[in-house]
């Protein structure tokens, strides 16, 4: 009975690695901290940037094809203000490649 707990902890934390972060990013709402952010997102922003007296933390997740899910989260006295989120596609040249 022990192993069919343990393996359960296991499959469940295995399957929220392969998660992309539009997935991730469906739990936050505004007026988190970023404390909370960074917990369900599982990891520190890919990219930050700062002006004005907002933060915005930017998360992505390179997909199968080079395409990126991103997220893109906007601060404002340390709590979530704003969220975008979308898709990233990479385009095609002539030559097949993308660039």
């Amino acid at each position: 009975m022990a192993m069919v707990g343990v393996l359960g902890i296991v499959m469940s934390s295995c399957a929220s690695m392969f998660l992309t972060v539009t997935d991730k990013a469906a739990r936050i709402q505004q007026g988190m901290t970023k404390d909370e952010v960074t917990e369900i997102m599982g990891r520190t922003p890919d990219y930050r940037r700062f002006a004005n007296g907002h933060d915005e933390w930017e998360y992505r997740t390179l997909l199968n094809n080079d395409d990126y899910d991103v997220v893109v989260l906007d601060f404002r006295n340390g709590r979530v203000a704003q969220m975008d989120s979308f898709r990233e596609v990479r385009h095609y040249h002539p030559d097949g490649e993308k660039k």
